[in-house]
């Protein structure tokens, strides 16, 4: 048999031809039709052309042609970039009838024959001396012309009609396509949700209040979701307000794609949903460190946050409007379950915020972010967030209400905020580390400024005035108020409870320790009006040089615990206080004011038999606080039982973390026997090991000092006194006129130093 070499050539091979193949094995023939069958056919493509299908259906590739703007070249189809101006541009000769003008009919790209286009021009446009043509403002024509020469593109160029009843969703979507600005008239467009923008780097440009974006009908998600790695929005009113959207959704939502936006001049209004209806909000990003700016915008009218900033590091809002939201005018905070992701680095600067629920809301109180809340510090949700320079006004709860760690809260001014909740605030601070100061605050509310629940935080410099309570730091821990104005408070200009709890009587989990209230300004406008007041035994408490103005001495400070330092203290400017003896149930008691570390006897016919201070007097024999030994373990809830001699004292156990970490006194009953005696208590319930006592009236704090000036000689009694005058002589101690003697608080009485 003759090899394929030896063979003679065909001429031409016809698709009857057969040739020889193997099948499974066996030589069968085919024809030339079968084994090409399923093959493509040669491909011939013209130069500067694209393969594809423009017909229906499945079928063979077709040529597609390049339209305007569109190059292909060295393998890379590419957008034609525009020129700036028509100056831009090399000279042309004079026009004639070949050359072509680019040109948009229906939304397409077209080119048009010179003469065509002057003849479709004739009576509507001119050609000037320089043969450049004039196109009639305002059509389709001069829009698309006008975009092919410029850096950006208007929406209507893409089919847009701004008439607030026409969708154009479609429209800006393509235009956003185009990977060129958008530029957006003096009109109304329709864009139905969900919108989602994707095109990196997408810009959308309109004129503040003139150009709006307003929803007509929402089928999920977000209205507006902003998916693109960048984004920058001016001048556009977001208005996602619809009688026919009725389902909870987003506003215009920065996705998690997007660690780079700007907002300027815009406004975000009206979203729907009381959980969801946030004008503007940015969803968390944390670890990743964003570069989100909102800037001159406002927010108003939204069923939840005009802007919320959830779990995102490096957000700047500043110079914005925030009123009449339902929630919170401007909103920082993430309850996330895990605990790991928290907002950083994140100011609130320059804002206004009025006829919000809160104006600012910077992270929360609950430490495991459960219904019911548990209140603590244990898991911050924001952390070193700037809040400074805002104008908070007439919001409901809170002109600006902050929890976190290494939190700066400062030069802020909140007016008549806090008046519709019962335990509103000016500003509501449960911080950790953190500073608040130099800020103004005035309103007649609840409390100023309400620091409860603080952990080692400086309260400086601020103005308070009108509240009931001006500053209120009771349950805080390591707490620093120092050099505030508090004027015009109707009820105490500083509240210290030892342990605290929200208007549900929920408690914050801590007991008052280490609580400096030094060199405030305290103005007192009547006598029924008072200072400071430590209840229910606050702990390590110093309180000096703060300068009391106005009102009597005696409602200076009410300090009822066993443990407080008290010097230097002032009221109207007096170089000195006059305190003299007088007969009070069988003794001669030397009364003096709580604020008191120095005072001048100018007339002691009786001697001295018992020093107390204002507050002791006037708890003489009821149980003036109860000190908790011992918190015990395993409880969830407890009970008091008051002890003693006396009758009619009732009090209420504080627990938290399973143990009890405090008692109310609910009523101080009468009868419980001498100053400072120790009265047994019982405290029962579902755990084990906590114990605890009261005292009859208030003792002599541990290492309160007392100098006494006498202008005369004074006979201080050692035998009978209560608390007792100890002396180093343990006998009588007469101190001559002209001379002073020194007193200090030690285990519940006073000892001298002569």
């Amino acid at each position: 048999m003759p090899t394929i070499d030896q063979m003679d050539a065909a001429t031409a091979v016809a698709n009857t031809d057969e040739l020889p193949v193997s099948q499974n094995g066996v030589v069968r023939k085919a024809t030339q039709a079968q084994i090409v069958a399923g093959l493509q056919p040669t491909l011939a493509v013209p130069q500067a052309n694209l393969l594809g299908r423009s017909s229906a259906g499945t079928g063979a590739p077709e040529t597609v042609a390049l339209g305007p703007g569109l190059s292909l070249a060295g393998g890379v189809l590419s957008l034609l970039p525009p020129s700036h101006t028509f100056a831009d541009l090399p000279q042309a000769g004079p026009p004639g009838g070949g050359d072509l003008v680019p040109f948009c009919q229906n939304g397409q790209d077209m080119e048009l024959p010179y003469a065509q286009f002057m003849a479709g021009l004739s009576g509507l446009a001119g050609v000037d001396g320089s043969g450049l043509v004039a196109l009639p403002s305002g059509t389709a024509a001069s829009r698309r012309l006008a975009d092919l020469f410029a850096d950006s593109v208007a929406v209507e160029s893409f089919g847009a009609h701004g008439d607030g009843v026409t969708d154009d969703t479609a429209a800006f979507t393509v235009a956003v396509a185009s990977g060129r600005p958008v530029r957006l008239g003096h009109a109304t467009y329709v864009v139905n949700g969900q919108w989602t923008i994707s095109q990196p780097g997408t810009v959308l440009l309109g004129t503040p209040g003139l150009s709006v974006l307003r929803r007509a009908s929402q089928t999920g998600g977000a209205w507006i979701a902003i998916q693109a790695d960048g984004f920058r929005a001016e001048g556009v009113v977001f208005d996602a307000k619809s009688a026919a959207v009725t389902l909870e959704s987003w506003g215009v939502q920065v996705g998690t794609q997007c660690l780079a936006s700007d907002f300027h001049r815009c406004a975000f209004l009206n979203a729907s949903g009381p959980t969801l209806g946030c004008g503007l909000v940015f969803l968390a990003s944390d670890p990743a460190m964003c570069k989100h700016v909102v800037r001159d915008c406002e927010f108003a009218g939204n069923a939840a946050h005009g802007v919320w900033v959830q779990a995102c590091d490096g957000v700047l809002v500043a110079e914005c409007r925030a009123h009449d939201n339902a929630g919170y005018g401007i909103n920082v905070d993430y309850n996330d379950p895990t605990f790991k992701q928290q907002a950083h680095l994140v100011q609130v600067v320059g804002n206004r915020c009025w006829k919000n629920d809160r104006g600012i809301g910077i992270g929360n109180f609950n430490a495991t972010n459960t219904t019911p809340p548990v209140w603590g510090h244990a898991n911050p949700d924001v952390l070193t967030v700037l809040v400074s320079g805002n104008i908070c006004h007439d919001n409901a709860s809170y002109g600006v209400a902050v929890s976190g760690w290494g939190l700066v809260v400062q030069d802020n001014l909140l007016s008549n905020n806090g008046l519709a909740l019962p335990s509103g605030a000016g500003l509501l601070a449960n911080a950790d580390h953190s500073r608040i100061s130099g800020n103004t605050v005035t309103g007649t509310s609840t409390y100023g400024i309400d620091a409860g629940g603080s952990v080692t935080c400086d309260v400086s410099g601020n103005t308070v005035t009108q509240a009931a309570t001006g500053v209120n730091c009771g349950g805080s821990t390591n707490l620093r108020v120092g050099g505030n104005v508090i004027q015009d408070c109707t009820s105490w200009s500083v509240v210290v409870e030892n342990v605290e709890s929200d208007a549900n009587g929920l408690t914050f989990g801590i007991a008052c320790q280490g609580l400096a209230l030094t060199g405030n300004w305290i103005g007192m406008p009547s006598n029924s009006a008072g200072g400071i007041v430590l209840r229910n035994g606050p702990q390590g408490v110093h309180v000096a040089r703060n300068c009391f103005v106005g009102g009597v001495v005696t409602n200076c400070l009410s300090a009822r615990t066993d443990s407080v330092i008290v010097e230097g203290n002032l009221w109207n400017f007096a170089p000195r206080m006059v305190c003299n003896p007088s007969a009070a149930g069988g003794v001669q008691q030397l009364v003096i004011p709580d604020i008191a570390d120095s005072v001048m006897v100018t007339a002691s016919p009786g001697g001295v038999q018992s020093i107390l201070t204002y507050s002791q007097a006037s708890v003489a024999g009821t149980i003036g606080f109860i000190r908790v030994t011992a918190g015990g373990q395993g409880y969830t809830a407890a009970s008091v039982a008051v002890g003693g001699s006396g009758l009619g004292a009732a009090a209420q156990a504080v627990v938290a973390n399973g143990a009890v970490i405090g008692v109310v006194l609910t009523n101080a009953g009468s009868g419980y026997g001498a100053m400072g005696t120790q009265v047994p208590v019982a405290i029962t319930g579902d755990g084990t090991g906590a114990t605890a006592f009261g005292y009859a009236g208030l003792p002599v704090p541990e290492e309160r000092q007392l100098l006494i000036r006498c202008n005369c000689s004074v006979l201080f009694t050692y035998s009978g006194s209560w608390p007792a005058q100890v002396s180093a002589s343990a006998a009588d101690l007469t101190v001559p006129a002209n001379a002073s003697v020194i007193w200090t608080g030690t285990w519940n009485t006073w000892r001298s130093d002569h």
